[in-house]
């Protein structure tokens, strides 16, 4: 039988999760928006620049061929691959934990049960490295 504080405990529980996909929305919206907003800023910026004279254009075009491309695409590639990796082991330390719980619950009467030694999230304890 499920107590009155469990349900209400379930309850703010659920309206955590709620409120925090809710700033997870805004956050992501609110992250898109300054990218748009940066764009609208620097091409603001350039218009000045390209409309005034075809010799600044010719100089732009001079300084853009000078950068070297293919290292900048190189360290965006690393950055973004980085970036995936963090936040997938940052999800699977989030489901190993969520496992460790419900299976610390099946576990708890068994006297023959031996474990690994890892910590909730998986991770190898700090004494043992």
């Amino acid at each position: 039988m499920i107590s009155k504080n469990e349900i209400e405990i379930e309850k703010i529980k659920s309206s955590t999760e709620k409120f925090n996909a809710i700033i997870g929305v805004i956050k992501h919206f609110l992250s898109i928006c300054g990218v748009i907003l940066s764009f609208k800023i620097m091409f603001a910026g350039l218009q000045p620049f390209l409309s005034s004279n075809p010799e600044v254009i010719k100089s732009i075009a001079v300084v853009i061929e000078k950068i070297n491309f293919s290292n900048i695409t190189s360290y965006l590639i690393a950055c973004g691959t980085t970036t995936a990796w963090f936040v997938e082991r940052k999800g699977k330390k989030r489901a190993i934990e969520e496992k460790g719980k419900y299976q610390a619950i099946a576990e708890k009467n068994d006297a023959y049960r031996s474990t690994s030694g890892l910590t909730e999230t998986g991770d190898t304890p700090r004494r043992i490295k």
